[in-house]
């Protein structure tokens, strides 16, 4: 877009430097020209969510200050280098008691930073295989609590695939904060078990699925849609009322609209102008029918590998440049269509807004059915944290989605 502004050329253009320059020698004899604009469709502070060390200090730090366990909102989580590191003494505490109390041994030591695709992912049963895995590698560590009882589709783990847009105003710099209605299940090929640490049972990346035998064998590419899911759901939970848009969607909104508030002062430190982006929010269901988010993903995976897919992901797309791109350059938009979720008189979009940060309640908790904070206040001992997933029976008691409080540890197993 530089290149092609006139009276100007580009002489330098690098990840976070553009140089120009004016093509004419005499400045007097040509019109005067704006400078080009220059877009980023990233974040330069984005670690701050997408890495799994960032995820755990922005969304900790934010909970807390709230007073919420934010162990109720993504799996009990330490962040560590090495077995010499404070964090791994609490980690080995409640490994203990866990264990002890619920007989529950499993979890999953990734990469910190700069990991994704299911890259450097382990799972661990014991304490000696986490440490010596710690102590072989120089880098940072996250180990984080396995979800023991997930739900199940057809008695195989899923995990679901949410979009949120972020952008920012050039005007006033309010960051704004989208959620795209189309989610997706992504499952894995192979029956859940917790007696094996075979990631084809536990992982649920494209990057892993795709190498095994079965890959596509139940649903193609390994997609189901959220409407497929709820169709599974009428059939093999109808007894259980469950609702993907009435109970879970809400949850997920929630939690995408508390993490951008956690990350609103850390994504952008440079205040530059024209950023936005697609981030991939990844979530599991538990047993309890209670999701909690996994991770948040930079470049999340475009690919078309379903007709949902080639259906879904350029229409996003298409509807994200309309929030971003068309508001910079509204002489390249396409025609006005149908009115607006938004409200927008002239464009059809399906992204609904979630979070502004110059609306009145920017910084009201979202997820406000998380539990308080065990502990008082910064004083909170980590090792106690996360008593949520300790005991999912307990779960459907806490949301205010659900139409049965009363659910019992057998019932949550058949689930």
């Amino acid at each position: 877009m530089a290149e092609k502004s006139p009276g100007w050329c580009v002489t330098l253009n690098e990840e976070n430097t553009i140089k120009m320059k004016r093509t004419s020698e005499n400045p007097q004899e040509a019109p005067p020209v704006p400078p080009p604009v220059r877009i980023h469709n990233h974040f330069e502070g984005n670690a701050c969510l997408t890495s799994k060390a960032g995820l755990r200090e922005t969304m900790m730090a934010y909970y807390t200050s709230h007073g919420r366990d934010p162990f109720a909102a993504l799996p009990l989580t330490f962040v560590m280098r090495n077995s010499s590191d404070p964090e791994f003494a609490l980690w080995q505490r409640a490994f203990g008691e866990i264990g002890d109390a619920k007989g529950q041994r499993l979890w999953l030591l990734k990469p910190g930073q700069n990991a994704n695709r299911g890259n450097g992912i382990k799972v661990c049963d014991s304490e000696e295989e986490v440490r010596k895995h710690l102590d072989s590698k120089e880098r940072l560590f996250v180990v984080q609590k396995y979800m023991e009882l997930p739900m199940l589709v057809h008695k195989r783990k899923f995990d679901i695939r949410a979009y949120c847009l972020v952008t920012q105003d050039p005007a006033d710099g309010a960051l704004r904060a989208y959620w795209y209605p189309g989610a997706y299940l992504r499952t894995t090929s192979v029956e859940y078990s917790t007696k094996t640490k075979d990631k084809m049972v536990h992982l649920n990346n494209d990057a892993v699925q795709k190498t095994g035998e079965d890959y596509g064998k139940f649903e193609s590419a390994n997609k189901l849609s959220l409407t497929e899911f709820q169709k599974y759901l009428d059939e093999n939970h109808a007894k259980d009322g469950l609702s993907v848009q009435g109970m879970l969607v809400p949850q997920m909104r929630s939690l995408v609209a508390d993490a951008i508030k956690a990350a609103a002062q850390k994504l952008n430190p440079r205040n530059l102008e024209h950023c936005f982006e697609v981030f991939g929010f990844d979530f599991m269901v538990d047993a309890g029918f209670r999701a909690w988010v996994i991770e948040v993903n930079t470049n999340p995976c475009l690919e078309l590998c379903t007709s949902y897919m080639s259906s879904l992901i350029p229409k996003m797309l298409d509807e994200a440049f309309q929030l971003s791109l068309d508001v910079i350059f509204p002489q390249g938009a396409a025609p006005p269509r149908a009115s607006s979720r938004r409200g927008d008189e002239g464009v059809s979009n399906s992204w609904e807004l979630i979070y502004c940060s110059t609306a009145p309640d920017a910084k009201e908790l979202s997820c406000s059915w998380l539990p308080e904070m065990p502990g008082e206040g910064s004083k909170a001992d980590l090792a106690n944290m996360g008593q949520a997933l300790k005991s999912v029976a307990s779960l459907a008691c806490m949301l205010q989605f659900s139409p049965h409080p009363a659910i019992t540890d057998a019932a949550v197993i058949q689930l």
